[in-house]
């Protein structure tokens, strides 16, 4: 296996995400609008319905929930990278409701924004390409 390259970091972004709009679809535009190619990605906040799946691991399949109620933002983290030479957003969250329950999972777009703040860490050098893995049916690092 080769050496890895370290990553230095490079510009920082903050920025409040669009009231109504979809959270990935967000993400995803407002790193391609800023050649953002690899880097890592927080973000608070409160969405009204949620998008999420869960992978099965012996049906090597996503498992897609819709959840339509307000919920919190309790954690959202995730990577940037590249797939289809355009950047990628790959981020797994967490979500509480009115009564604290949480869910939590991989982060799909139909997750619409009531409020949001995000953190993007961008990260100089190779970017990072994301392919289909043929042994676990998952996108990956190559």
């Amino acid at each position: 296996m080769a050496e890895e390259k370290p990553y230095l970091t490079g510009r920082t972004y903050i920025f409040k995400l669009p009231k109504g709009k979809d959270l990935m679809e967000s993400l995803a535009a407002f790193c391609h609008d800023n050649q953002v190619k690899c880097g890592i990605v927080n973000v608070i906040g409160a969405v009204e319905n949620a998008t999420l799946s869960c992978f099965d691991q012996k049906k090597k399949k996503y498992d897609k929930k819709v959840i339509a109620q307000p919920l919190e933002i309790v954690s959202l983290s995730g990577n940037i990278s590249i797939q289809d030479n355009r950047p990628c957003v790959h981020a797994h969250v967490m979500f509480s409701n009115q009564n604290y329950e949480v869910f939590g999972g991989h982060l799909l777009p139909g997750t619409k924004v009531f409020v949001g703040e995000a953190y993007i860490q961008e990260l100089v050098g190779e970017p990072k390409v994301r392919r289909m893995d043929k042994v676990v049916k998952v996108s990956l690092w190559n």
